[in-house]
């Protein structure tokens, strides 16, 4: 695999991870009914950032580490592997954590937690009267899977791409002949001059007819 190869591939898997997972934070994942005997029932739709919060800090990581994997070489490189692949394993936790039946206590501390969606003093005719005061009790929630699907996604596009860096990593690479100095050159083609180089121009002088000792 050339060097090109090594750099390119992970930077185009962490790229296209980071952008699964901030896909995944803007998308709906729950539409949750909530009643209360003041306001009535409320309707609201949470999406990832609300759900799943840790969505943008592990996209943003992810376009960092593309730095990360253009800058460092061999070792080093495979710690940021790891590092890549860590991040494919907190994601697809996410989506493990979203596996089985929602978590009713969890939607309503949500849902109730901001002053756009909840507030503790909101009642009949006042302002935020649709807001979801906090004795609100949740009736109903349905979850929607895209917002998991493209989650399971970009976890398994960063776990590849942690692969890649730590099984290939980029080598470092060796000084350019292009910055090497004329008197640097003649050093090197003198210091490369064997034994027989010198034996084989004696000989030529002994076939010439002169003396090489003089």
């Amino acid at each position: 695999m050339t060097t090109r190869s090594r750099l390119l591939r992970p930077v185009v898997l962490l790229l296209v991870g980071a952008a699964l997972l901030w896909v995944a934070s803007r998308v709906a994942w729950l539409d949750v009914v909530a009643f209360n005997d003041q306001s009535g029932e409320a309707r609201r739709t949470l999406v990832g950032a609300d759900w799943q919060p840790a969505l943008v800090p592990l996209a943003v990581g992810s376009v960092a580490a593309v730095a990360a994997v253009a800058l460092v070489r061999g070792t080093a490189a495979r710690v940021v592997g790891v590092v890549i692949a860590a991040l494919g394993v907190a994601a697809g936790a996410l989506l493990v954590s979203t596996l089985g039946e929602v978590d009713t206590g969890r939607v309503h501390a949500v849902v109730t937690s901001e002053e756009d969606r909840g507030r503790t003093n909101a009642g009949p005719g006042a302002a935020g009267s649709q807001a979801i005061p906090e004795w609100s009790e949740i009736t109903d929630t349905s979850t929607r899977p895209l917002g998991a699907v493209v989650t399971g996604a970009g976890a398994l596009t960063l776990l590849v791409a942690g692969a890649l860096v730590v099984v290939w990593p980029a080598r470092t690479e060796r000084r350019d002949d292009r910055y090497v100095t004329p008197a640097a050159r003649r050093a090197e083609a003198s210091a490369g001059e064997t034994e027989s180089d010198t034996g084989r121009g004696l000989w030529e002088e002994l076939d010439d007819g002169r003396d090489p000792t003089s």
